[in-house]
């Protein structure tokens, strides 16, 4: 099939977040390149769903549901990953993985790490690969979450067990910005923000 040269280009980036060709989550992909990839449909006037287009550029396309989502079916797709059971860099190996394990850790009230302790493997703390250095940027989104957090928090410290069960979908949306900025950690994050940040939990 023949493509023109920014589907060329689109699909090398693609690529670098997707692994056999199998997408099984949009979120696997990272908010900028999904982006782009939805200009290019509009652009090319691609006569379809954002699953056909995918596919059109040689992706096979899973949803989510038919993902594995049992502990067991994680414990082994972890396994496959990390024989030597030390979980390092999942996000970018593995982000469909990557995000239902962070839901199933918020159903338990604890954090990614912690969880991903409790099915028997150890999680080594700042191992993301990102291809750019991280970016510190204060827009609307940033300015929104702080000033929920300052209401959460009004004393400026932070226990990540305290924020997930106070309000987890918070945790999820500061994590998910966290990846765009290639930040290694959610406490990192947290920290740029201004606040002192703890673990009930060290592993």
């Amino acid at each position: 099939m023949k493509y023109s040269k920014e589907e060329l280009d689109l699909i090398n980036h693609i690529d670098q977040h997707v692994k056999n060709k199998k997408i099984t989550y949009y979120k696997a992909i990272p908010q900028e390149l999904y982006q782009k990839i939805k200009a290019i449909m509009r652009t090319k006037n691609f006569n379809g769903s954002l699953q056909e287009y995918f596919e059109f550029l040689g992706y096979i396309f899973i949803p989510t549901s038919k993902y594995p989502k049992d502990t067991i079916d994680i414990i082994t797709l972890l396994m496959q990953h990390y024989p030597s059971r030390y979980v390092t860099n999942l996000e970018n190996i593995d982000r469909n993985l990557y995000y239902i394990i962070q839901d199933k850790a918020l159903q338990h009230k604890v954090d990614i790490p912690e969880y991903i302790n409790k099915l028997g493997f150890n999680f080594v703390f700042n191992s993301n690969i990102y291809p750019h250095s991280p970016t510190y940027y204060i827009g609307t989104s940033e300015k929104e979450y702080i000033k929920q957090l300052n209401k959460l928090f009004p004393e400026g410290t932070i226990i990540i067990e305290e924020l997930i069960e106070k309000d987890s979908w918070l945790f999820k949306s500061i994590n998910y910005l966290r990846q765009i900025r290639s930040i290694q950690t959610i406490d990192e994050q947290l920290e740029f923000f201004g606040f002192k940040v703890f673990r009930r939990w060290n592993g």
